[in-house]
């Protein structure tokens, strides 16, 4: 009797065991399924650590430490399914998917290979390795590993598609921006198309309207820029650009200020390198011959800037950048009146969910007129789905002279596809005395 008993509890508490366990592995599977990956890892973890043999979930806890950006760990679990199924395709497909998130191009097309050697009738795989020719700026081998894929896979419609949205990143893509406020009215439109295998040209076309509230908001004076620009891309974040860009300035008042400009010519050249995977550094050199409109006397300023971009985490980023500028004086009486000026940038960019990013930048002498000293921007967005963001932003800039401006933005981010790019809004702005509500619009698309 006692031996029944025994039985009967055993086979009792294996069976609420069970129930349990298939409880939390199907909580885990809906967190998952909603985004709340932080969920599904510590279920998943919980669940490894009661079956540690088990393929199946360790897969599972690995897919939601890529998707929650714990890449390394969810390589460390990948590589523990491999161990336990050496042939486990989705575990070498998911290392290739977290080396591309990583930027370790090299890593991703080694694991996209072993894993159509494995799985020749999976498409996935070929697919992987065409997406990393492509984020490495290869884009004749991506075009014929993906021609291949096409082949193979027919009747696939996932193969077609990625396919189809390939080829449109080949296409020129255009853009239009329309922002206003107290101190500054833009429009601006160009162009960029792609040509060769490593090469992308552009063309762009910009007016800037200098405001003055205190005068009625009444124009100081519009800049009129034309801009080509030219980029080589040696692979992912390396990158050489060049551009070109001349200005034409057209007043609206009496000038009497020495130092007001009426033309001058620019050029940039920079060279981005990765230094590490987490890590890319760019040196960007910009002289800029300048005419005077009074005098009619010309001079060339000067910049350097340098930038390193480090990410410390999968959601931590940081931007320091440092520069020398030499330019007229404000208060010059001559062209031989040059000054020289130090440069910082600072910038931090933190992803605190899937959904919400935060981030900052202070930039000093931001602006091509040399009208400020420094400009600070806060920002915050949150992804609501797919395709709609909500962003709020925070200006505040320091002039050199009359009162500073402050502007608060609120506004929406549509992007339903790789092909289209918009962002709309309203921002608030205050100068001194004077407030009031703009506009602003950007719409970039790709054909």
């Amino acid at each position: 009797m006692r031996t029944l008993i025994s039985l009967a509890l055993g086979f009792t508490l294996t069976c609420l065991h069970l129930n349990i366990h298939a409880a939390t592995e199907k909580e885990a599977a809906a967190a998952a399924r909603r985004g709340d990956f932080a969920t599904a890892v510590a279920s998943y973890k919980q669940l490894v650590a009661g079956n540690p043999t088990s393929a199946p979930l360790r897969l599972e806890y690995a897919d939601a430490l890529a998707k929650d950006r714990q890449w390394n760990q969810a390589i460390s679990e990948y590589e523990a399914v491999l161990k336990l199924q050496p042939k486990n395709i989705e575990a070498v497909l998911g290392i290739a998917t977290v080396r591309r998130w990583q930027g370790n191009i090299a890593e991703a097309m080694r694991a996209s290979v072993q894993a159509h050697a494995l799985a020749p009738q999976n498409s996935d795989a070929q697919l992987g390795l065409a997406t990393a020719y492509a984020l490495d700026h290869d884009f004749d081998n991506a075009e014929k590993t993906y021609e291949q894929a096409v082949k193979t896979w027919p009747k696939d419609a996932g193969v077609q598609q990625a396919a189809y949205d390939f080829r449109r990143q080949r296409n020129p893509r255009l853009y239009l921006y329309l922002e206003s406020d107290l101190s500054y009215g833009i429009r601006q439109m160009g162009a960029v198309a792609p040509f060769a295998a490593h090469d992308e040209i552009g063309a762009e076309v910009q007016d800037e309207t200098s405001i003055a509230p205190a005068l009625g908001n009444s124009r100081i004076f519009t800049r009129s820029d034309k801009k080509i620009f030219y980029t080589h891309y040696f692979g992912l974040n390396h990158m050489l650009d060049f551009s070109a860009r001349n200005s034409v300035f057209q007043y609206n008042v009496t000038v009497t200020d020495y130092t007001a400009i009426d033309t001058y010519q620019e050029y940039r050249v920079r060279y981005t390198v990765p230094l590490t995977q987490e890590q890319t550094f760019s040196v960007r050199y910009t002289p800029r011959p300048t005419k005077l409109l009074l005098s009619q006397e010309g001079f060339t300023a000067h910049k350097i800037e340098t930038e390193l971009n480090s990410r410390w985490t999968p959601r931590l980023a940081t931007l320091l950048g440092i520069g020398w500028l030499r330019d007229l004086d404000s208060a010059a009486t001559s062209t031989a009146q040059l000054t020289d000026r130090s440069l910082l940038k600072l910038g931090i960019q933190l992803d605190a969910t899937n959904r919400l990013s935060l981030g900052a930048k202070f930039i000093t002498n931001p602006d091509l007129d040399n009208s400020m000293n420094s400009t600070l921007i806060a920002e915050g967005s949150y992804s609501l789905n797919d395709a709609w963001s909500a962003l709020g932003r925070i200006r505040a800039d320091d002039y050199k002279t009359g009162a500073d401006q402050t502007g608060y933005y609120m506004g929406a981010r549509f992007v339903p596809n790789s092909n289209w790019w918009s962002e709309f809004g309203l921002k608030y702005a205050t100068r001194g005395a004077y407030s009031g509500t703009f506009g602003l619009a950007s719409v970039s698309y790709r054909f």
